[in-house]
C-alpha cells in the first residue's frame, strides 16, 4: 500500500522528495552530501535551544529580551514546543529568562544554528553545487514544511 502523502522537516524534506519520486536516490544523496558539506563551514556560529513555548509566547519573549532579530524559530514541534536557533549569547539570555519563569528549555548538543541567518552565507555556494538537479513530478503528494503546501516536485 502506498502512502497517502509524504512530509519531512529539514534534511527530512530531501528524504520526502525521494520518497515521493521527485528526486532519484543519487540526486537525494547529492543534496544531503552538499548540504552537509557547506553547513560544516558554519560550525561555531551558534546553537539551538528547545523550549516549552507556544508560537505567541515565543514571539513575545524574543521581542521582550530584544533578540528577535538574532534568534530564529527553527521549528514548531508541537503546540507548546519550539526549537530556536541563533548566536550563543542570545540563546543564553533566552535560557536565563525561561529559567526565571520556571519554563522548560534545553540547549541542544549542537555547534550549529540550523534554520537561522547563520546559514545565509552558504546559500549561494550550495545552490551552485546543486545546479543540474533534475527533479520530476511527484508520484505521491509532497507537503513541504518550508512552504506549508504541496510541492509539485518538478521545480
Amino acid at each position: 500500500m502506498a502512502p497517502a502523502a509524504v512530509i519531512g522537516h529539514s534534511v527530512g524534506e530531501v528524504a520526502a522528495a525521494w520518497a515521493c519520486g521527485a528526486l532519484d536516490l543519487a540526486q537525494a544523496v547529492r543534496v544531503v552530501h552538499q548540504r552537509s558539506h557547506f553547513q560544516a563551514a558554519t560550525r561555531g556560529s551558534g546553537g539551538m535551544v528547545a523550549a516549552a513555548l507556544t508560537s505567541n509566547e515565543t514571539e513575545q519573549l524574543l521581542e521582550e529580551i530584544g533578540c528577535a532579530d538574532e534568534v530564529a524559530v527553527a521549528g514548531f514541534n508541537s503546540p507548546r514546543g519550539v526549537t530556536l536557533a541563533g548566536p550563543h549569547g542570545a540563546l543564553s539570555a533566552l535560557e536565563q529568562r525561561l529559567a526565571e519563569r520556571d519554563l522548560f528549555c534545553r540547549r541542544l548538543p549542537l555547534d550549529y544554528a540550523f534554520h537561522s541567518a547563520a546559514m545565509d552565507p552558504i546559500k549561494e555556494p550550495l545552490l551552485g553545487a546543486l545546479k543540474g538537479l533534475s527533479p520530476t513530478a511527484s508520484q505521491i503528494p509532497f507537503y513541504s514544511t518550508v512552504t506549508g503546501g504541496i510541492c509539485a516536485g518538478s521545480r
